[in-house]
């Protein structure tokens, strides 16, 4: 299991509007995850990642914060497109009013290009769209196997279910040196998953701490 570490994305890279991104959003117990989305596009590109790649990727599922959104069922599958497809609509609506108010100094364009971004950040499309989608399966690999023991704990899921996410994760990826990284990250959470029953884990705290700007920038 990756442990969780405080401070472990401080980065002096992170622009005030990413910055900013991460206090709205602050309280999601998906902000890790956002966070970790956006080292690996960062990781998968060599550095390279274009402002509005990072942006996308550090609030790509900002929708399931916010009461009202759309439910999958686990009968549909992780890769149900009725979910999947109502899910980044409307994060990208949500985004794009955000990031309206915040006036980018890219300006319209910067915006429509963050909204292509998490319109696609599913499913892949076109380089960037299929490095966020990568970094988003990656993310999850890396850093949410206790969800699927927590998923399994509550019955949420029962172990195959929440083994099938983890599928998911690694069959959605298309660039092959994101494959080549998810490999050894899947078959680490899926040993965490095969030990549900007695994993030592305070799911928890690791929920808080998920949801904890603070503590994931190491800030005070």
């Amino acid at each position: 299991m990756n442990p969780s570490v405080r401070g472990r994305y401080a980065d002096p890279s992170f622009t005030q509007l990413e910055l900013e991104a991460t206090k709205w959003l602050d309280g999601f117990y998906q902000l890790e995850h956002l966070f970790n989305t956006r080292y690996w596009v960062i990781e998968l590109t060599n550095g390279a990642a274009s402002e509005a790649l990072k942006l996308a990727a550090i609030t790509h599922d900002a929708e399931r914060f916010f009461p009202g959104g759309p439910s999958g069922t686990p009968d549909a599958g992780f890769d149900d497109p009725d979910y999947l497809f109502a899910h980044s609509i409307r994060s990208a609506d949500f985004i794009e009013k955000w990031l309206r108010e915040q006036r980018p100094e890219g300006g319209e364009p910067f915006i429509r290009q963050v909204r292509r971004l998490v319109l696609r950040h599913e499913i892949g499309g076109g380089d960037e769209a299929d490095i966020l989608s990568a970094a988003d399966g990656l993310s999850f690999l890396d850093i949410f196997d206790w969800l699927a023991v927590d998923w399994v704990r509550k019955g949420i899921f029962t172990p195959d279910g929440a083994k099938e996410k983890l599928r998911w994760s690694i069959e959605r990826i298309r660039p092959p040196r994101a494959v080549q990284l998810a490999l050894p990250l899947y078959e680490r959470a899926i040993a965490t998953l095969a030990s549900w029953e007695t994993v030592d884990i305070d799911l928890e705290w690791r929920r808080k701490v998920a949801s904890d700007r603070s503590y994931q920038l190491g800030s005070n």
